[in-house]
C-alpha cells in the first residue's frame, strides 16, 4: 500500500516541475516580450534623432542660405603686386580694398568700391589706388561664387621724405572674382582675386591682388 506522504510528494514534486517549467517558459516568454519591445523603442528613437538631425542640418542651411537682399558691404585685406611697363620687376606689399553697395537681384549687386597697394622702403613711399563703379554678379543665385568688374579713376603717388610727393591719376578699371562662404545669416568669409590698373599719358601701373575679405549681405 503506497503511502499518502509519497503519493502527495510525487504529486506535488509533479506540479512544482510543471509550475518550474512554467516558469521557465512565463520568464522565456517575458525575456522575449522585452528584448522586441527595447529593440522596438531603439528602433524609434533612432529615427527620431535622424529625423531631428536632418531638420536640424536643414534649419542650418536655410539660416545661412545664399541670399542676396539689401544693402552690402565688404573689406579686406592681403598681398599685391605691383608692375609698370617700365618697371625692372615686380613688387610685392600689403594690399587690400573695400566695397559696398545695393542689391539688385539675386545674380546682380551693384555699388562703389576702392583698392590699394603700397610699400614704403628707406624713406621713400609708393601707393597705387584706385576708386571705381562696381558691379558683382553671382552665376548661380544659391552659389557663392563671383565675378566683379568696375571702371574709374586710378593714381600713382610717389613721396620722398624731405622731398616731398608726387600724384599721378589716370582712368582705371578693375576686374576680380572670389567665393562667398556663409559663416551666418549675413555674413561671409570671402577668398578674393583682383586685377587693377591705372594709365594716363606720363605712367600706368597695375596690381594683381589675393586677399581675404569679411562680407555682410
Amino acid at each position: 500500500m503506497v503511502a499518502w506522504a509519497e503519493v502527495a510528494r510525487h504529486f506535488c514534486g509533479g506540479l512544482e516541475g510543471k509550475a518550474a517549467e512554467n516558469r521557465h517558459r512565463g520568464s522565456r516568454k517575458t525575456f522575449f516580450f522585452w528584448r522586441t519591445m527595447m529593440l522596438k523603442n531603439v528602433g524609434k528613437l533612432v529615427a527620431v534623432c535622424a529625423i531631428a538631425a536632418a531638420t536640424t542640418v536643414g534649419t542650418a542651411r536655410a539660416q545661412n542660405a545664399q541670399k542676396h537682399e539689401g544693402f552690402w558691404f565688404s573689406g579686406g585685406l592681403g598681398y599685391g603686386s605691383l608692375g609698370c611697363d617700365n618697371c625692372g620687376s615686380r613688387e610685392g606689399a600689403i594690399s587690400g580694398g573695400l566695397s559696398l553697395g545695393g542689391t539688385l537681384s539675386q545674380r546682380w549687386l551693384l555699388g562703389v568700391g576702392t583698392s590699394g597697394w603700397t610699400k614704403s622702403q628707406q624713406g621713400a613711399t609708393l601707393t597705387v589706388g584706385e576708386i571705381d563703379a562696381r558691379v558683382r554678379f553671382y552665376p548661380q543665385t544659391t552659389g557663392g561664387f563671383f565675378v566683379s568688374g568696375g571702371i574709374g579713376v586710378g593714381s600713382v603717388t610717389g613721396s620722398v621724405a624731405g622731398f616731398g610727393s608726387n600724384t599721378e591719376t589716370g582712368g582705371a578699371a578693375i576686374l576680380g572674382m572670389g567665393y562667398d562662404i556663409r559663416v551666418a545669416r549675413n555674413t561671409s568669409i570671402t577668398p578674393y582675386w583682383n586685377a587693377y590698373a591705372m594709365k594716363n599719358n606720363n605712367t600706368n601701373a597695375n596690381v594683381g591682388q589675393v586677399g581675404l575679405a569679411v562680407t555682410l549681405h
